[in-house]
């Protein structure tokens, strides 16, 4: 039996904890560089870890914004990653900050290379979009 080419091919964006303005940035950031890319925007704890658990075998990438806009118990995205990373999670998280401090301890608590709003048009930030996808399809290969 083939699996549906939506739960292995398509990739979901998570847009966590941004406000409504830069979560449109971001939706059309992505869909400009990922072809087939879904992006849905999370404002509350609960919802993300629902929509992690029903992402099963679709490659997922959280876009966490560092200062969280919404209901969450973590006091900023860094903690939220951290809290949301660990062995057998089957997402990557990006940290969506323009300070490199933050981007280090995101990266410390298990996130790849983020990037910031202001960088949303530049090529780097193509790429790094396209490297989470492959980040996340690649663990689900394990």
């Amino acid at each position: 039996m083939t699996t549906p080419p939506e739960t292995v091919e398509s990739p979901l964006f998570l847009a966590v904890g941004h406000c409504g303005p830069d979560s449109w940035m971001l939706r059309t950031a992505v869909q400009r560089v990922v072809e087939g890319a879904e992006v849905e925007t999370i404002a509350e704890e609960d919802d993300l870890h629902a929509r992690l658990a029903s992402a099963d075998r679709r490659p997922t990438v959280l876009m966490v914004n560092r200062s969280l806009d919404g209901l969450f118990d973590a006091v900023d995205g860094i903690e939220l990653i951290r809290a949301v990373h660990g062995p057998d999670v089957r997402h990557v998280s990006m940290l969506v900050s323009n300070l490199d401090d933050a981007q280090a301890r995101a990266e410390a608590a298990g996130a790849i290379k983020g990037f910031g709003k202001t960088d949303l048009n530049a090529v780097g930030t193509g790429d790094a979009l396209r490297a989470a996808v492959e980040a996340a399809r690649a663990g689900l290969a394990d």
